[in-house]
């Protein structure tokens, strides 16, 4: 039997407890997204994240990341508390971002191994600085010693980050001895890193950098990304104007432009069994987003950021996100693919956070049952609608793209019976059948022809035997026309968005037609038909050049690119001159 008398022993192993709370639940975003709340909380209007790159096995890492804002600063006793588990000047507030006294502590550990902060309250001169590092903590606690957080010392700021402190009050917040940083397909290369940061830091604060608060990574000013499209001067008012500088008809103007969505709902809603209520915005993207059937997926809406917009629901808590994703069973039919095209926002208050399953890390929402209700209810009365203005716009789309087809077809059909007695095609190239049916079929789309597999199947046996197919289609870019080589075929894509287009061929075919409006015909019908019939027959002539080559799309593509651009470019910058 042992006589000593048992003592008291520690609630919790400290260093083996912290180690297991690194599996917090944290992404790198999220463990940032908490210091930059406690930035917030302190009043800062800017707050810079610097990263640091280094080495490991021969590959580049993210080693170090400091956030400094120009905040008030911590006092002493606040600053020696800063780094403890648990404390929080804002302990169990429903009037502050934060309120567990957990949130960056664990945000800091579950990236790195050491934390440092250095802080300055308005009047002094001094920084002072405190530290926790969790590998020296774990060894101390395995030889029998106590572990804590020694009181603020004089330690200066790394040399490296002096230039980023503010002149007055604010804090500094190091994190180094990095070990888990990637992003969220495990990539751990620092630009993988940075963008996935930069893009959820700017949902995730959006409403913050609306206000004017200004957040900067590495020296890049974070756009507000407004999954509703309803905010100004956000990442796709810019991307869209930026696209639309580069290829827009006419001079697109300068300064912010904003692209305004369809708003479906927009009000309080009261949840059910409670005397609670949020607030819901439900939202169709604008039209410059939507463009046409099929664009969901493109280079165009990944840099949108749309495909991961496809049913996720944003809840907001205190203007701040805290999660972003699809709720099981909320949409009605379930999540369809169209849906990314759907904004759809939760806004509510602290007192609701039992009701939201808000947890003490920032990351993720799980609605109580009578909120999951409201909101499934709300959705089933919203969203067919969205469904249905977002399949009327593209339905008119497809109507209107369904004019131009067969606009070329007589012209197409002569060339055929000339090119019997031309030289023929060089191009080495020949498509597998599956390659020449899968061509087909994106010309059949492309031309309004694809409504159902029959009309797509008559549609493919009509132009296969055709030396060249010249379709009036629409895509971005400002490309005049794109080919397509299938051996001893050529697929031509004219596009109705080019300048050369707008401004040429289609007033053009509108006198020939006689639907120009001035009562203009005879002569001037005639000479606009015979403008037409050589215009297409121009293109069909720099086709068939093309294909006297071996590898056309090697020999020309950069060619085929330059001539439309400058086109476009000419054609914007020269007018009325003749």
């Amino acid at each position: 039997m042992n006589d000593i008398e048992p003592q008291p022993i520690p609630v919790v192993l400290s260093g083996q407890a912290l180690m297991s709370l690194r599996e917090s639940g944290h992404n790198f975003p999220s463990a940032v997204g908490e210091v930059i709340d406690n930035s917030i909380e302190a009043k800062a209007n800017h707050i810079q994240i610097v990263t640091e790159e280094g080495q490991v096995a021969r590959k580049k890492v993210i080693k170090q990341v400091a956030i400094i804002d120009d905040g008030k600063g911590m006092e002493e006793e606040t600053l020696h508390h800063y780094l403890q588990l648990g404390f929080s000047t804002r302990f169990m507030s429903n009037d502050t971002i934060g309120k567990f006294g957990v949130g960056a502590k664990l945000a800091g550990l579950s990236v790195a191994m050491r934390m440092d902060a250095w802080s300055r309250v308005e009047g002094t001169d001094r920084i002072r600085h405190v530290f926790f590092d969790l590998s020296d903590a774990v060894r101390e606690e395995e030889v029998g010693n106590e572990i804590g957080i020694a009181p603020p010392d004089d330690e200066p700021l790394p040399a490296h980050l002096l230039a980023y402190f503010p002149e007055g009050s604010g804090t500094l917040v190091l994190w180094s001895k990095i070990d888990r940083v990637s992003d969220g397909h495990g990539r751990t290369t620092p630009d993988h890193v940075r963008n996935e940061l930069n893009k959820e830091l700017s949902r995730v604060f959006r409403e913050f950098l609306s206000g004017g608060i200004r957040i900067t990574v590495d020296g890049l000013d974070l756009r507000p990304h407004d999954p509703t499209f309803r905010h100004q001067g956000t990442w796709v008012d810019h991307v869209l104007a930026e696209h639309l500088r580069r290829t827009a008809n006419a001079a697109f103007p300068g300064g912010q432009h904003h692209f305004a969505p369809q708003v479906f709902f927009d009000d309080e809603v009261s949840v059910e069994g409670t005397q609670h209520k949020v607030h819901v915005t439900i939202t169709l993207a604008p039209p410059e987003v939507l463009r046409h059937k099929g664009s969901g997926g493109d280079g165009m809406a990944k840099q949108l950021r749309l495909p991961e917009n496809e049913g996720a629901i944003s809840f907001l808590r205190h203007e701040r996100e805290i999660s972003y994703t699809p709720v099981a069973r909320l949409y009605p039919d379930g999540v369809k693919t169209p849906d990314r095209f759907i904004g759809f926002e939760v806004r509510f208050t602290p007192e609701l956070d039992r009701l939201m399953g808000v947890r003490n890390v920032k990351r993720g929402a799980v609605p109580a049952d009578e909120l999951r209700t409201t909101l499934r209810d709300l959705a089933k009365r919203i969203i067919p609608g969205a469904r249905a203005e977002l399949a009327r716009i593209w339905g008119q789309q497809d109507r209107e793209r369904a004019e131009h087809a067969g606009e070329h077809a007589p012209i197409i059909k002569a060339v055929k019976k000339a090119d019997h007695t031309m030289p023929k095609s060089r191009v080495k190239s020949v498509p597998t059948p599956a390659e020449k049916e899968r061509a087909y079929g994106d010309m059949a789309k492309d031309a309004g022809k694809a409504d159902s597999a029959e009309e797509k199947a008559a549609y493919a046996q009509e132009i296969s035997q055709l030396p060249f197919v010249i379709e009036t289609v629409d895509f971005p870019g400002d490309q005049m026309f794109e080919l397509t080589h299938l051996g001893e075929q050529t697929l031509i894509r004219l596009n109705e968005r080019h300048s050369f287009y707008r401004e040429m061929y289609e007033p053009l075919r509108a006198l020939a037609d006689g639907s120009n409006g001035d009562g203009a015909g005879g002569k001037a019908s005639s000479t606009a038909k015979r403008a037409l019939e050589a215009i297409t027959l121009l293109i069909v002539a720099y086709a068939k050049a093309e294909t006297q080559h071996g590898t056309p799309d090697e020999q020309y593509a950069e060619l085929r690119k330059h001539w439309g651009s400058f086109t476009q470019l000419y054609m914007n910058k020269i007018k009325d001159v003749l």
